[in-house]
This record gives structure tokens, sequence and C-alpha cells, in this order.
């Protein structure tokens, strides 16, 4: 394979890492605005927030979803949790 063809690849694969980054960033963003439906639905019934035992919950489903191709299942949860980390901090934001 010639320099321009390999550069060329690598401008592909770059191309196809910026759409799956717009693409994760919508679903952050759509798990944001959920995140904020939620907290004000509990703040309204006066519910506790955060809920620790959903959280480990959820922790495990994505656990569940690790794969051999991608992140495994303590990587994911460590993503999750920092996901989570900042959802909490947005929902007392306001």
């Amino acid at each position: 394979m010639e320099a321009d063809d390999e550069l060329r690849e690598l401008h592909q694969l770059r191309a196809a890492m910026d759409i799956c980054n717009r693409r994760l960033a919508s679903v952050l963003h759509d798990r944001a605005k959920l995140c904020r439906t939620i907290g004000s639905w509990k703040r309204q019934r006066g519910m506790v927030m955060p809920d620790a035992w959903r959280e480990a919950a959820m922790l495990v489903h994505v656990g569940e979803l690790a794969s051999a191709e991608g992140f495994d299942m303590h990587a994911l949860q460590r993503i999750f949790a920092q996901v989570f980390t900042e959802s909490r901090a947005l929902v007392e934001r306001g």
C-alpha cells in the first residue's frame, strides 16, 4: 500500500471516529436530559437523591454488556461510574 493510500485510510478511520464521538455525545446529552427529568420528578416528591442501590444495579447490568471486541466488564463499569458521577453533579446543579 502506498503512503497516500495509507494516509487516506487513516483519514477515513479518523472520520469514522469523529462520527462515533458525535453519536456518543448525543446519547450522553439524551441521558443528561433524562437525569434532569428524573431529578426533578424525585425532588417534587421529596425522594432521596442519589439512589445508590439503583446506581449499583445499573453498574451490574452495564457489566453484562462487556464484549470481547470492545471494553471488558471492569472498563465499562469505570466509564459508567464516571458518567453517573457527572450525572449526579448535573442534577445537583438543577
